[in-house]
This record gives structure tokens, C-alpha cells and sequence, in this order.
């Protein structure tokens, strides 16, 4: 408001902002700080005009190609004044804000006043705009509205992993208009890895020439970004106020770098670019005075291509074997005075950060290098450890929190049938944990609170590794991006808000209520997204239940059956309720109106708590798939299930048949290859005997995919059924 407003004139607009806010649910994703409605509403349309002052005139530009493109609307820019129909856009650095991005915005009958503290306010001012915009038509009917806004965290990231699986400079391009569609402001791009080198590196040609590349069907597979690719990139995401931070991994993570300069690592072999994933045991010799030159020679070039704060070193999963019995890295700890292998990770991490100190970065990494005597400006990128982010803000380091539970988009949303093919190390990760969660520690004080930057989202992509039928056929076929957006949204859109909206105002319901119209606005954007199930609510009567359902897309519909059958989008159409005799009768799922995308099926599965004991069920032996009298091998996934070093037990338990199953053997795999087994003969039918198979496994790394093997058979023939189960013990 501005000083020298009449007292009476102020009482005034304090008593229309009380009497005449309204209860609306916003449609704003994020979720404004502060918002409250208006009597009336703004028309926006071909005669409205876009009014810029001292450093706003980009800005105005900006909105003005987003309302072309999203309303097909012609709009004026202009720095002259007008009374009435307009949008003004102006920066005032008077404006109290400790984060980039503040803003408010009065929305009247006359104008659209947007005042920010800086750019990058003006632009999340543009995004709420857009959200206010209807989904067709050439103009737009703005509710009257105050909105007092700022994000929570400075800090509000999402990884792209692009070495595991290329993903072309469009589409990077895109995954930034994404993440600028949900205010977040970093994007961690993983360019570095065991699978590709995917960034151009002119004095070493051979890191993209060899490294980027693998074969596929005896095709070549891979690519990388050339340096003006990157710059391009880079300038795309400034442009909507992103961040770039690269990913160089030093040590480990690296054996697309020896593949292409075998004397890199260790013993000078020749590698090749893996094809299914692992993390190598190869990794950057730590003795050689070449490595360091190699790193300060790429580096100087990366500086070039990445002008922003941080720069991401990996430091994680280092299993330094190799370092123990190299005479380079030995030569190495004995000249420095270190004491051990980890003490030189120590010290290959200190040479990187002094780089990155005398270009005026900072280096941030994931949080094993708390262990590698790092300076207090390190940054700290917490995965696998929770109290780490505690640790490493008492210590006064910048943390970001990337818990595991709560931001790794590669795992499924649920274990629903018909789930996407995802990440099973690690438990699903629903919409509910994307957003219920808090970046920072309980237990800091508030000035070691301030060492929490924010929350960072991470979307691996070693899944196309293991599951060769993700990756693209050929030019024309896009799966690859389908797949990543399905498992970036609506979960981007949960982090969003928990790293942008006050604590005090997160509400998991309302955010659902509200993604209802943000999946139509994926829709016109042209991302493809995970539909969720529709909202079913159950009120048991006298002989049965009567079933509501909502589906969870504004417009949509929900189809249903009650004959135990699953529901299509061509089943009927659920208008009001049904009733049904038993819950387990319905199922049902959500739709677009057009049918053209619907959600996994909703259905009530009665849990059988009598094998509760054994753990959890891996798979099944059925009648005719066992061997008949002769050992035949079946195979089940045990990824997620065998989550860290520990002792586990396989039971196997007979359900029907006319014949008791016979094992021989049983296995357990680590991506595809045995690492341990028991033989011993056990059986299970009428009567069980050395059914259950012990293991203690020690060979856990993350990201790593697990089976269970054996050899079976019916005693007198193959009819014979039964359950695999596996728990910790």
C-alpha cells in the first residue's frame, strides 16, 4: 500500500479485505502464504495491456508470450500508464524478504498488481497468473484477490539423472518448464556416471566419443550434450529463474571417464561402458598425479559452461578396494600422512572443493562426504541418512534435505497391479510422503535451523538398465519421456508445495482437492502424469454398503463394476452411489473425460493374516510351471525386500495340488548374478520339512536389483501350488 493513503480510505480497504474475503479453495499450486478473495473479478482479454516499470520490462515480455500461448491472447506491453484492464508488473526492493521470490498481487475489477522483491518474484507472480487462467477460450475471468506470497525454503530442487538414460536438449528443456510451472528453483542435473559421460569435454574428446556411448539390439545407445548445448540449457533455465547445478562425480561413479582414458583408474584396463546397471568397483586413482590433472583440466571447462553457486561432486558409494592395494594411492596416503583410503577420498575431495573456491563455487555433495575433513561452505545433499541433515547443520554446513522416503521419484507411487516399472529397493514413495515431510530436523536451534537450504526431489534412471523395453524404439517413440514424467508428476507438484508453503498451512486433503484442476493443466501442457485413484468414501447399511466415488481429475469421471470384473473406461459410469453386498464387490477407477488417460483400479483386497509369520510374499509356484519329478528353476523379484545388509529367511508354503513341491536348492541374486546358495533338499505339502531357507547377505549396495532362485518339483508330477515368502530375521 502506498504511504500517505487517506485514514478513511484505509479503513475502508481494511474493511472490504475482512467483510468480503470468501472461503474459496485456492486453485494455487503451490499454496500461497497468504491469499484472500475479493468482491468482483478482472477481465482478461485482447484489450488488456501489460504495464512495466524500471526492470520489469523482460518480465512483461515473459508473460505476455505465456498468454499467447496458453490463451492464444495478443496482449500490449507498454511502459505507458492506463487507468483500467491492466497487468503491472514492478519491482520494489524496499519489500522485507530474507528469500529470492517474494511477491504480492491485488486482483480488482480495474487491474492485476503484481509487486516483487526481485525477478524471480515477478516470475512466480506469472506462474499463479497462468494457474488463474481458464483451460480454453481467448479471455479470462480473474476472481478479485490479495495475495501475500514467499517461499519457505530457498532451496527447492529436482534431479534429472541423464547418464543412466540420455535424454535429448528438448526434453531437459521441457522437465525445466515443469519444474518452472511449480515455482521450484534448481535443477541438479546427474551428467556423470558409471553408464555415460554425457558432457562435452573438448580437451578430452574421448569421454563423450567413447564414454557416452553403449549398444542396444547392436545399436549404438548414449549421447551427450555438446558445450553450446549446455549453455543453451543453462540460459533456458535462468530465463525462468532455475539454477543449474552439474553433477561431476569424483571418485567413484566413473567408469564411463576410464573407458574412454583407462590410465585414470588404477590398473590402466580397458572397459567398457555397462549395459545393465551396478555400481563399478572401478573408480579415479587416487595416487596418480594424472587424475588430478585430468579433474582440474575438466573442470576449468566446466566452469566455463556453469556460472551458478554450487557444483555437485557425487562422493558417494566410493568403495575404495582397489585403493588398498594400488601402489599409486598407497604412495599416495604415505606422502601426505594419511591415514587410509578414506582419508585420500578426503583429500581428492579437498582438491576439487579448492578449485571450485578459487571460482568463487561452492561444492555440495551427497552426505557421505561428512566423512572427507570437508570446509564449513560444503554443502551437504542428504540421501540415505536423515540425521546427517542434523549432523551437517550443527556443523553450520548448507544442507539439502533428498531423503529417500519422501523425494526419490524412480520408486513406484504405490504396489498396485499395473504400476509403472520403477524402483523396488526402496519402498514406494505415494503422493502422501511427497508431501507430508519436513526438510529440517527437529532438535536445531533457529540459527542452525538457517543451514537447511530446502528439499530436493531426485528422479533416477538406472530402471532403463534393468528394463531395456523403457527405452525408446527408434526416433519416432517417445516412452522414455512418457516414463519420467509419469513418475515426476503429480509427485514434483507435493514437493512443490512442501518446500514453498508455510508448515502451518499444509494440508494433504485440500492439496488433493486442488490437484483436481492442476492434472487439466498437465493435460494442456501436454505432460503426461500419474492419475490417482478416485476419492471413494463407504458407509456400511443394513445389508451391504452404499459407495460413493470422486474422480480425482476436475471434469473426469469414475467407471466402476460390481461383478468382480475390471473396470474399463467403457464400464458405467458411477453419477451418485451403489450399494453392494460385500465392499469387495467394487472396484473402480478414475478417467479423463475423454477417456484417454485413467488411474490403476481401486478395489478392497481381503488381507490373510495367516502367513503374517513368514514376512512378505514374493511370488508364487503354480500347477504345470514346477518341474515334474525332475528340479526345474523358477525365479521371483526380491528387490526392496532385501533393503541392507542383514540375515533373511525364504519359506516356501504349499497352498493345493495333488503333489507336495520338492526344492533342491535356492539362490539369491544381486542384478542377475549369484551371490550366495544353499543346497539342501526341503519340502512342503501335507506335511512341511526344511522349508525355510537361511541367508546372510553382505554384498547390499542401493540401487541394486535382488531374486530368489530355486530348483523345485512335484514329487510324483507338476500339480502343485503354493506361496514364497521372505522377512528379515
Amino acid at each position: 500500500m502506498r504511504a500517505g493513503l487517506p485514514m478513511k480510505h484505509l479503513l475502508t480497504y481494511v474493511l472490504i479485505f475482512f467483510c468480503c474475503a470468501s472461503v474459496q479453495a485456492s486453485p494455487i499450486i503451490p499454496k500461497p502464504g497468504k491469499l484472500s478473495y475479493l468482491r468482483g473479478s478482472f477481465l482478461l482479454n485482447q484489450k488488456t495491456s501489460i504495464i512495466y516499470s524500471k526492470g520489469s520490462k523482460g518480465k512483461a515480455k515473459q508473460l505476455a508470450n505465456y498468454l499467447k500461448a496458453d490463451l492464444g491472447l495478443k496482449v500490449t506491453v507498454t511502459a505507458d500508464s492506463v487507468r483500467r484492464n491492466k497487468i503491472s508488473l514492478k519491482l520494489d526492493k524496499s519489500m522485507k524478504s530474507k528469500i529470492s521470490g517474494t511477491y504480492k498481487m491485488k486482483v480488482t475489477a480495474q487491474a492485476i498488481e503484481v509487486t516483487a522483491s526481485d525477478k524471480a518474484g515477478l516470475f512466480y507472480a506469472i506462474q499463479t497468473i497462468r494457474q488463474l487462467l481458464p483451460m480454453k477460450g481467448k479471455k479470462a475471468k480473474i476472481n478479485a484477490m490479495l495475495i501475500d506470497d514467499s517461499p519457505r525454503y530457498q532451496w527447492r530442487g529436482m534431479m534429472l539423472d541423464v547418464s543412466r538414460q540420455f535424454m535429448d536438449k528438448d526434453y531437459v528443456k521441457r522437465y525445466l518448464d515443469m519444474m518452472a510451472m511449480h515455482k521450484l528453483n534448481v535443477f541438479h542435473w546427474h551428467l556423470i556416471d558409471d553408464s555415460g559421460w554425457r558432457i562435452e569435454i573438448k580437451k578430452y574428446p574421448k569421454l563423450t566419443k567413447l564414454g557416452a556411448w553403449t549398444t542396444h539390439n547392436g545399436k549404438p545407445h548414449g549421447g551427450f550434450y555438446t558445450q553450446e548445448d549446455i549453455k543453451e540449457i543453462v540460459k533456458y533455465a535462468a530465463e525462468r529463474h532455475i539454477e543449474v547445478v552439474p553433477e561431476i562425480e569424483i571418485p567413484a561413479h566413473t567408469l564411463s571417464a576410464l573407458v574412454a582414458y583407462p590410465y585414470l583408474g588404477c590398473d590402466n584396463k580397458q572397459f567398457k561402458v555397462p549395459n545393465r546397471h551396478s555400481i563399478s568397483r572401478e573408480l579415479y586413482c587416487g595416487g596418480k598425479e594424472s587424475t588430478y590433472t585430468f579433474i582440474k583440466d575438466i573442470m576449468k571447462e566446466v566452469f566455463e559452461m556453469f556460472p551458478g553457486k554450487y557444483i555437485h561432486i557425487g562422493g558417494d558409494e566410493a568403495f575404495k578396494e582397489r585403493w588398498k592395494t594400488c601402489k599409486h594411492c598407497q604412495g599416495k596416503i604415505k606422502k601426505e600422512g594419511l591415514k587410509d583410503v578414506q582419508e585420500l577420498q578426503g583429500y581428492m575431495t579437498r582438491f576439487f572443493e579448492k578449485l571450485c573456491q578459487k571460482e568463487n563455487r561452492q561444492i555440495i555433495g551427497w552426505d557421505e562426504i561428512l566423512k572427507c575433513n570437508i570446509s564449513k561452505s560444503a554443502g551437504l545433499m542428504v540421501w540415505h541418512n536423515t540425521h546427517h541433515a542434523y549432523e551437517g547443520a550443527k556443523k553450520g554446513h548448507p544442507v539439502v534435505a533428498a531423503y529417500v522416503r519422501h523425494t526419490y521419484f524412480d520408486t513406484a507411487e504405490s504396489r498396485l497391479p499395473g504400476e509403472l516399472s520403477a524402483a523396488t529397493w526402496t519402498p514406494p514413495v505415494t503422493l502422501s510422503h511427497a508431501y507430508n515431510w519436513d526438510p529440517t530436523p527437529t532438535g536445531l536451534t533457529e540459527d542452525e535451523a538457517k543451514n537447511i537450504l530446502g528439499g530436493h526431489g531426485c528422479l533416477w534412471t538406472d530402471k532403463f538398465l534393468h528394463n531395456h523395453a523403457l527405452r525408446d524404439r527408434d526416433k519416432n517413440d517417445n516412452r522414455s519421456e512418457v516414463y519420467v514424467d509419469m513418475l515426476s508428476l503429480p509427485r514434483m507438484a507435493a514437493l512443490a508445495e512442501a518446500v514453498w508453503t508455510p508448515k502451518k498451512d499444509l494440508d494433504f486433503d485440500n492439496f488433493k482437492k486442488r490437484m483436481r484442476l492442476q492434472y487439466r493443466r498437465y493435460e494442456k501442457a501436454g505432460f503426461h502424469y500419474r492419475l490417482p485413484l478416485p476419492a471413494v468414501e463407504v458407509s456400511r447399511k443394513k445389508g451391504g454398503f452404499t459407495i460413493k466415488a470422486k474422480s480425482s481429475i476436475k471434469g473426469g469421471k469414475v467407471h466402476y463394476t460390481t461383478d468382480g470384473s475390471t473396470p474399463t473406461v467403457t464400464s458405467p459410469v458411477l453419477k451418485q452411489s451403489v450399494v453392494v453386498k460385500k465392499e469387495s464387490d467394487f472396484k473402480a477407477i478414475s478417467a479423463t473425460a475423454d477417456g484417454k488417460r485413467q488411474s490403476l483400479v481401486y478395489a478392497v483386497v481381503k488381507h490373510n493374516s495367516k502367513y503374517d509369520k513368514y514376512g512378505t510374499k514374493i511370488g508364487r509356484w503354480k500347477a504345470g510351471k514346477v518341474g515334474s519329478k525332475k528340479a526345474k528353476s523358477l525365479i521371483w523379484e526380491a528387490t526392496g525386500l532385501i533393503d541392507k545388509n542383514a540375515k533373511y529367511q525364504v519359506t516356501f508354503i504349499y497352498t493345493g495340488g495333488a503333489t507336495k513341491l520338492m526344492i533342491d536348492w535356492v539362490e539369491i541374486l544381486k542384478n542377475d548374478k549369484v551371490i550366495k546358495r544353499v543346497d539342501r533338499q526341503g519340502y512342503t505339502g501335507g506335511t512341511s520339512k526344511g522349508n525355510t531357507y537361511d541367508f546372510n547377505i553382505k554384498e547390499y549396495e542401493t540401487g541394486a536389483s535382488f531374486k530368489v532362485r530355486a530348483g523345485v518339483y512335484g514329487d510324483v508330477d507338476n500339480n502343485s501350488n503354493g506361496l514364497i515368502f521372505i522377512k528379515k530375521k
